[in-house]
């Protein structure tokens, strides 16, 4: 690419915001921020680069940007925190540091492909509960993201699933290697015809409130395994119900987690018109025990982007005056008495 064409092009996977529109993604990050740290949560950094045989397991696709070190080992950009955070907290992890509560606000990397035009999110704030045991820490976490729409203003629906249904099933077909499973996971996730006949595909295909999903587990013919975890999730549902802000909660059951380390609840936040989930998370029990001491655990993140043009978050900033004098000394002083005061002040001098 020419020098020319660099200069008003970015690497894919990345973006940039000027004046209105960063002054809107601070204060968005803010408030957010200001929740997690109400609710409990300290605040946790990541590192930008860790080493890329550590997370291939667990890493979808070809979406991971990676290079070499002088050494020769391979690395990889950060593409999910949770994953970086599982790391860092199970190998520093003691017994008895539990439960912790931590929350984050930084930029993840993603290769996505030059014809897709959509706009992709690349920054994050999310929250993540260590070493807390279901049904207690789902409640929590579900709480703190309904809080959040709230203080955001943004009708949304949260769609609740479970990936212990999926992994039971996996378990009853007998499908062990990787391509069938992927295959009957893109079914459940995009309602394509494939293995599932009969109770199973109705249950994958339900989307509703608790009641009627309470209504469809009595009549449906499932194995014990599948009807327990069905019915843990529906419990969880009800249970939210006098809790919740809003009526924003829907159980559903093609909501199964697109990161092989989850293990329970999982779950994902819409827009009512908006097709791509601006918030995702669930419960993750066995991950942090891939790198050092095992924790239940569960989290989210949520997509700053996504929501910005949606919030009722205030994007004015506030007025600014020009500080009144002939000298620096004088203007300075002024600037500097209304700026304890939380004004703000410029001292002029424009060219």
């Amino acid at each position: 690419m020419s020098r020319s064409k660099m200069l008003y092009k970015l690497p894919q996977g990345t973006e940039r915001l000027l004046l209105e529109d960063a002054l809107r993604r601070q204060r968005v990050v803010r408030l957010v921020q200001d929740t997690f740290q109400l609710w409990g949560y300290g605040p946790v950094q990541t590192p930008v680069i860790d080493f890329y045989d550590l997370y291939a397991p667990f890493l979808p696709g070809d979406d991971v940007y990676r290079l070499v070190d002088r050494e020769g080992e391979l690395l990889m950009l950060r593409s999910d925190i949770t994953l970086f955070l599982a790391r860092s907290v199970g190998t520093t992890l003691r017994e008895g540091h539990t439960p912790l509560r931590l929350c984050y606000a930084d930029t993840i990397l993603r290769h996505q492909d030059a014809q897709d035009i959509s706009e992709n999110e690349f920054f994050q704030v999310g929250a993540e509960f260590i070493g807390s045991l279901a049904p207690d820490g789902d409640l929590e976490m579900l709480l703190l993201l309904d809080d959040i729409l709230e203080r955001l203003g943004l009708e949304a629906q949260i769609h609740l699933g479970s990936r212990a249904v999926f992994d039971q099933v996996v378990r009853l077909e007998g499908l062990q290697n990787e391509s069938d499973k992927l295959a009957l996971q893109k079914e459940v996730l995009f309602r394509r015809p494939g293995l599932l006949k009969g109770d199973l595909k109705d249950l994958f295909s339900f989307v509703g409130t608790h009641g009627e999903a309470r209504a469809l587990l009595s009549r449906l013919k499932l194995d014990a395994s599948v009807r327990k975890a069905a019915e843990d999730l529906v419990a969880l549902a009800e249970t939210l119900v006098p809790l919740a802000l809003k009526e924003r909660f829907r159980v559903d059951f093609s909501e199964i987690g697109q990161r092989e380390y989850y293990t329970g609840l999982v779950f994902q936040a819409y827009l009512a018109g908006v097709g791509d989930a601006f918030a995702a998370g669930g419960r993750y029990d066995s991950l942090l025990g891939r790198f050092g001491l095992a924790s239940p655990s569960v989290g989210f993140s949520l997509s700053v982007r996504k929501i910005e043009p949606y919030t009722t978050v205030q994007v004015t900033g506030d007025e600014a005056v020009v500080a009144p004098g002939s000298t620096w000394k004088e203007r300075l002083t002024w600037a500097r008495r209304e700026r304890a005061a939380g004004r703000v002040v410029t001292l002029g001098g424009a060219v």
